[in-house]
């Protein structure tokens, strides 16, 4: 049987990716958090943590985690179902940014108010998440890939749709009435990150052209993006529900309004039997029902 002790202590560091920090949330001294994490490792054989800055997981250290991480699931279900205590250890999800800035604050309200479990969201693209979960960060999330993971389940959520969208000043400023497919793939445009497929995707898919981002700023933002479109400094992809009211009263104008990309989005989980998974998946098909 695993020291679950030790187990509490890599969790927390791997949490907060500071041995200070996480003696600090177990109310611990550092040299015990520590001598937790010797002591596992000593059982395994192998080390968990790269003791760098920030504090990162070895590959057998993410399966730890992962199962730690289903275990608390597992007992805190048992203990509700038995008790009936709700959660109090929180439960680890990753979600994209561009969900992030659109429905999901409305799954956060509408959990929130009837069940007391926090939330721990970590964001990343949305085609990382899967592997966040996969690697055992977080407990579920929201991917674009539909394939469970191993020992998990997935549900079809619906289709976010992503809109081409500029001002009607800079349309007339730089494409002067030549919209081209060539012309708009050479327009100054927005990408998040170097891990942002979309406006490649967008190029090669809809547009059919060579994808080209070397005229794309860089800016890891959601909110960003709209303030910056709606600046007339550039072009972006934006999900249509967060511009629904810039594009009807045409403050924003799309490009090509029979061309958008449509990403499917899928809600993965552990199949653990944890009442508080299942009430958070009624929560997000509540949700999504009525926003894809």
């Amino acid at each position: 049987m695993f020291d679950y002790k030790a187990l509490t202590s890599l969790h927390a560091v791997l949490r907060f990716q500071s041995f200070d920090k996480a003696a600090e949330y177990l109310h611990l001294t550092q040299s015990a958090i520590s001598q937790n994490i010797k002591r596992l490792e000593q059982e395994c054989g192998q080390p968990l943590l790269i003791r760098s800055r920030p504090v990162v997981s070895t590959p057998l250290g993410e399966k730890m985690l992962a199962h730690f991480n289903k275990v608390m699931l597992l007992e805190e279900g048992l203990q509700e179902s038995i008790q009936g205590q709700t959660s109090n250890h929180p439960l680890s999800i990753a979600v994209n940014n561009d969900v992030l800035a659109t429905w999901f604050t409305s799954v956060i309200r509408n959990f929130s108010a009837t069940d007391k479990t926090k939330l721990h969201i970590k964001a990343a693209d949305q085609t990382k998440t899967r592997s966040l979960l996969q690697t055992g960060e977080v407990i579920a999330c929201i991917s674009q890939t539909g394939t469970p993971v191993s020992g998990g389940d997935s549900m079809f959520l619906g289709y976010m749709q992503y809109e081409l969208v500029a001002t009607p000043d800079f349309i007339k400023t730089h494409l002067r009435g030549d919209l081209s497919t060539a012309s708009v793939s050479k327009l100054p445009s927005l990408t998040y990150d170097e891990h942002d497929e979309l406006w490649n995707r967008y190029q090669e898919e809809c547009l059919k052209v060579t994808a080209d981002t070397r005229n794309s700023h860089w800016y890891p933002s959601s909110h960003g993006f709209v303030e910056l479109v709606m600046s007339g400094t550039v072009c972006a992809l934006i999900p249509r529900i967060q511009i629904k009211e810039q594009l009807k009263n045409k403050k924003l104008i799309s490009l090509f309004p029979d061309k958008p990309l449509t990403v499917p989005l899928y809600w993965h989980w552990y199949k653990l039997n944890a009442p508080v998974l299942d009430r958070l998946t009624r929560v997000i098909l509540t949700v999504t029902k009525d926003e894809l």
